[in-house]
């Protein structure tokens, strides 16, 4: 039996004990969970830079719009957040979620990836990996019998990889070969933001979350931007249903030694339906 079937099936028991949100509801439980479909659109530009050899500074190579490219679908992916207050006014918040997908498309221009040049008109498989994990702190500087408002510190980690796989001209041959390059690298970086719940009417709850910062430190130069806003409605006691939007950017500078060389812009965004059970 599937995972989130299994999920679903112990969600409606527990909302058989109970016909309504009482006076605790997600204000005050200690555990929340949210399981959700999200509808992801993506944008991914990567510049995969040369690195081999004795050249003192690296040859930089070409930006890939990924999904542009390789005409590469959407994802619809399972996305899990779980938080634990474990203090009234103080939790810790838990988000994963990942992504696979692969296409195919032929080159109109020659791109140079990594360590390899794949020429004109060949033909190339492409194949992109995601594993995003926040873990993060929350203090709630504001709390009220109907709303909160906290302070979040935490780390977002974007592991990634893209991998290429056409044929390459042979070096002093007019022969060609299949080859495969790839580049991987986890970029975890801090977020700092706000993120506040409202108890508007009845068992309906406003919530959302703005983070952002920006980082230069070791192999890493860039900026994360993270909002979402969405309505839940608690309609029992330990479960509730909900909708949001996401919209999340990333532009970083990566120098992880011989994995990853190179520059990562994206953008995820879309809505989210979600189930959540509180205790």
């Amino acid at each position: 039996m599937p995972a989130f079937v299994r999920f679903l099936i112990l969600a409606l028991l527990l909302a058989s004990t109970g016909a309504g949100a009482s006076e605790r509801g997600p204000l005050n439980d200690r555990f929340t969970i949210d399981l959700g479909y999200y509808f992801m659109q993506s944008d991914t530009q990567v510049r995969a830079d040369s690195i081999s050899g004795v050249n003192v500074q690296p040859i930089l190579g070409d930006p890939i719009k990924i999904e542009e490219l390789f005409n590469m679908s959407d994802d619809d992916v399972f996305r899990l957040e779980g938080a634990w207050r474990f203090f009234p006014r103080h939790k810790l918040r838990l988000m994963y979620f990942d992504s696979d997908r692969s296409s195919t498309a032929t080159a109109s221009t020659e791109l140079s990836f990594g360590d390899v040049v794949f020429p004109i008109g060949v033909e190339i498989d492409a194949r992109l990996q995601w594993q995003i994990i926040e873990l993060a702190y929350e203090y709630d500087f504001l709390k009220r019998e109907t709303y909160e408002l906290g302070a979040s510190f935490g780390i977002h980690n974007v592991g990634f990889k893209t991998e290429l796989t056409g044929s390459v001209f042979i070096p002093g041959t007019t022969l060609t070969e299949t080859t495969t390059e790839d580049v991987r690298a986890d970029a975890p970086l801090p977020v700092i933001g706000l993120r506040g719940h409202w108890n508007f009417a009845g068992d309906f709850y406003l919530q959302g979350h703005a983070q952002y910062f920006q980082l230069k430190y070791e192999g890493y130069d860039g900026s994360i931007q993270d909002y979402q806003f969405g309505v839940l409605w608690q309609f029992s006691r330990h479960i509730g249903v909900g909708v949001s939007y996401n919209l999340f950017q990333t532009d970083v500078d990566i120098d992880d030694g011989d994995d990853f060389q190179g520059k990562l812009d994206w953008t995820y965004e879309g809505g989210q339906v979600y189930l959540r059970a509180t205790f």
